[in-house]
């Protein structure tokens, strides 16, 4: 035997064996914790990048606000009232994968429909310096409100009088050229006869010229609370709320006016 060699004692040796199984016991569990771990790592980071995606339910909330206005500003426009809305939002199933835009959303029609009512296609797009883009939106618009209906049979070219109408609230899904108020329809002869019940509509009208061409014209001009008049001549026939020509007798200025009584004109300035 070599002098060099020297048994270690029995009690050393178990020592060192049971140093080696917990060494073993831990690498084992290491190995089985790292998938864990990576796991963990992952869903964190897809968490993460979840947060930084398109919120398609704040969108769509915009968006139903943004068509509401315009509901509201052509009901002003067109002497809509007690009007109330239905709007549906549809957005495309790519929307969602979609970064989230750091600059306001910009939206804009992409329809020639005059009024926000039926099937709208709205634009959304995303300007920003790190990323840019846009789709297509479809917003499905429902309205209910008061329209002018015959209260009697109107015979054809008879003179519309207000105890021919009423109103009767109606819902539209699609665009429609409704009258609302009185003043739109008193003094305008009808095209074709319209039975009692029948929605009053700008078809069935023909509205007589409240000032015709060459005829002598006030001119009423109003600014906040001060007002003056002169005369005027006009150059163009002209319907009730219809803007013409006319020129100022005393100036031959040519200028523009709303028509808003028989031989008068209201302008601006």
């Amino acid at each position: 035997m070599n002098i060099t060699e020297r048994k270690l004692p029995l009690k050393e040796v178990k020592r060192k064996g049971k140093t080696v199984q917990i060494l073993h016991v831990i690498s084992l569990m290491m190995l089985l914790l790292l998938p864990t771990l990576g796991w963990a790592n992952s869903a964190s980071q897809k968490v993460a990048s979840q947060d930084h995606k398109l919120d398609t339910k704040l969108l769509e909330q915009q968006l139903k606000r943004a068509v509401n206005q315009e509901i509201d500003n052509y009901s002003e426009r067109h002497q809509w009232s007690n009007v109330t809305s239905k709007i549906k939002v549809k957005l495309p199933t790519a929307a969602s994968s979609l970064p989230s835009c750091p600059t306001p959303l910009g939206f804009s029609s992409q329809d020639n429909q005059a009024q926000p009512i039926g099937r709208l296609k709205r634009q959304v797009k995303c300007e920003s310096t790190p990323m840019n883009w846009q789709f297509n939106a479809t917003i499905y618009v429902e309205i209910t409100l008061p329209v002018l209906v015959a209260k009697t049979q109107i015979n054809r070219n008879e003179m519309i009088t207000s105890d021919m109408l009423s109103h009767q609230s109606i819902r539209l899904k699609s665009p429609k050229a409704i009258l609302t108020s009185t003043d739109q329809t008193i003094g305008s002869y009808t095209t074709r006869r319209v039975r009692q019940g029948q929605l009053i509509t700008e078809n069935l009208l023909k509205k007589p010229f409240l000032i015709n061409k060459g005829d002598e014209v006030l001119i009423v001009a109003k600014k906040g609370e001060f007002e003056a008049s002169t005369k005027g001549i006009a150059l163009e026939h002209g319907k009730l709320n219809e803007q013409i020509k006319i020129k100022n007798k005393n100036s031959h200025k040519v200028i523009s006016g709303r028509i808003f009584a028989q031989g008068k004109v209201e302008t601006i300035f």
